[in-house]
Order: C-alpha cells, then structure tokens, then sequence
C-alpha cells in the first residue's frame, strides 16, 4: 500500500483546526442555523456548558475572508510551534491558552459585569503569535507582505488587539491567554512536560535540505530573499577587489 501524502507543512494538529473551522462555516452557511451554538463559549453558560473552554477554537466565527486568513495565520505561526515542539506539547498549549482565555473572560464578567463569547480562531491565534514572537524574538518578517517588522513588536501588537477586540475593561482580562502562552514557552512547558531536563528555548532546526523545498510560506521566502542578497552583495564585493590593479596574487 503507498503511503499518503503529507499536508503541507507537517502539522497535521494545525490542519486539524483549520478544517473544523472550514467546515463549521460551511454548514452554518448552508443551513443558517446556529447548529454549533453549545459549542460556542458564552461567559454566563460556561457553568451549564465547561466543554465550551475547549471546543470554541473549532467553530468558526466571522465571514470566509477571516476564515481564511485567520486559518492561513494559524499555519504560518502555530505549524511553527507544532513543528518544533511536538504534537503533544503543541496540543497541551491550545488546550491551555484556549481555558485561560475563556476563564480570564469568565473572570472578568463576574468582576465587570459585561458578558463575552469566543468563537473561532482569533483566540488560539493570538496565543500562537506570542509564543512564537518570544521564541524568535529578533526574526523578521513582512507585515502585510510589505513592511518588515520583528517579531517581538508583532507579539506586542498582537497584545494591543486584544485588549482593545472587547469592551474594556474586559480587554484586560481578555490577555490572561496571550500571558499564559509567554508563561508556558518560558517556564511552563518544561515545568509540565520536560521536568527532568533541560531544553532550549528556540524550536528545533530544519532537516537537512528543507529549506531547498518550495513553499508559500511568506517568512521562509522573505528568509531565503536576504541570504540571496547578502551573497550578491558578497560576490560583488569580492569581484571589485579583484579589478583593482596589483591587487592579485603576485
């Protein structure tokens, strides 16, 4: 029997993700009944309903351009995190961050009195930008495709849409997933998972001769564009020297 082949990326959890959201779209634009409502998180039925904390990343919210670009976003920067850390550590992290957001929330309506919902990818992808910004704090990326910017000031802004996506000052509480990402890729994932050795921060490397292999990923071929141009510069440095007269070999 032949083997399957891969998804792109080789995250299979990610993709997991990004198809029930594909097709808890699909269905509620078909039908154009609220079919998923129980497994929406509401802050005032999270009692009635605790499953909710965990199954609202599943269910998409907003129309099909965020379902798009939100499920493009989550391959990008949690494929990332799965590859480095592993399936199981990967699946602890969304679990964990998808709870800490919604019980920051329920915290905050029973402090504030304003309740919130959580559906979709927004949450998860917020607390996948962080973790992967504290990983890789000076790598650059392009901003809309156009502007590089670091990836520590995109989790800094990521932090910034947060707290101003809900009504303040629940916004506040709104970062208790966001914070628990930063906590768990700093301390708390070799706390929980690792506790008898050490590991370093930064996900693991590429095989050898992956980064040779096409992909549509805009951060790899944004990396691949500046060693490119640091060889041209390189070579044409080199060739200058070698036209000056007497600067050959004698």
């Amino acid at each position: 029997m032949e083997r399957c082949a891969r998804l792109p990326g080789d995250c299979p959890v990610t993709w997991v993700v990004v198809a029930a959201n594909a097709l808890t779209f699909v269905v509620t634009f078909v039908s154009r009944a609220p079919v998923w409502t129980p497994l929406v998180f509401h802050t005032a039925t999270l009692t009635a309903a605790p499953w909710s904390l965990f199954t609202y990343p599943l269910v998409a919210a907003g129309g099909i351009l965020w379902v798009l670009l939100g499920g493009y976003m989550l391959w990008l920067f949690g494929g990332s995190l799965e590859r480095g850390w592993g399936t199981r550590d990967y699946v602890v992290f969304l679990v964990l961050v998808s709870a800490a957001t919604g019980l920051g929330l329920w915290m905050g309506a029973m402090v504030t009195g304003i309740g919130a919902a959580l559906a979709g990818l927004a949450s998860p992808l917020a607390a996948a930008v962080v973790a992967w910004s504290v990983i890789n704090p000076r790598e650059r990326l392009l901003l809309y495709f156009a502007l590089p910017i670091e990836a520590r000031w995109l989790g800094v802004g990521t932090l910034v849409l947060v707290f101003f996506s809900y009504d303040f000052p629940l916004g506040v509480f709104a970062l208790a997933g966001p914070a628990f990402a930063w906590w768990y890729v700093r301390r708390g994932r070799y706390a929980m998972l690792r506790p008898a050795r050490t590991y370093p921060v930064r996900a693991r490397p590429l095989r050898e001769g992956a980064g040779a292999r096409l992909t549509l990923n805009p951060l790899a071929l944004y990396r691949r564009w500046r060693l490119k141009r640091q060889f041209m510069r390189l070579m044409r440095g080199t060739d200058a020297r070698n036209d000056v007269p007497g600067s050959g070999p004698h």
